[in-house]
């Protein structure tokens, strides 16, 4: 089975949240709990999105876009707190595709999934429109 979906995150409380709406939807998601592992995921697995938790460990988000391979590149959606304005914005400029706050991947996760990888396996599919740049 292809994976759809990498998820970048090392908080063990969300990650089985994010999964199984994945999951739900018909999507393949695996879990990487640092930008390594992730990297690995993405080579090995050619998913279509990649999501980054920008609260992660070590992460640096220009480092990470810049060793994925530009030929195959999954989407990219990043999500983090609304305090943390310039981290978000660090990520839209290092070319991130999606980036919202927290609250906004919380609370609309199965939308977002849907508008990062078109329809799921049944063939749904319900387009987002974003009024903010961190949809908050």
């Amino acid at each position: 089975m292809a994976t759809d979906i990498v998820f970048l995150s090392d908080d063990l409380m969300f990650a089985p949240r994010v999964s199984g709406q994945a999951q739900a939807a018909g999507w393949r998601l695996r879990e990487a709990g640092s930008t390594s592992v992730a990297l690995d995921l993405v080579k090995a697995e050619s998913p279509r999105l990649l999501i980054v938790d920008l609260e992660t460990s070590g992460l640096n988000i220009s480092e990470l876009i810049s060793q994925l391979d530009s030929t195959n590149r999954p989407s990219l959606l990043a999500f983090g707190p609304h305090v943390h304005l310039a981290r978000l914005e660090s990520a839209r400029q290092a070319g991130c595709d999606h980036v919202v706050s927290r609250g906004r991947f919380s609370s609309e996760l199965a939308s977002l999934l849907t508008e990062c990888l078109g329809e799921d396996d049944s063939g749904n599919s319900s387009p987002q429109n974003d009024s903010s740049p961190f949809g908050f």
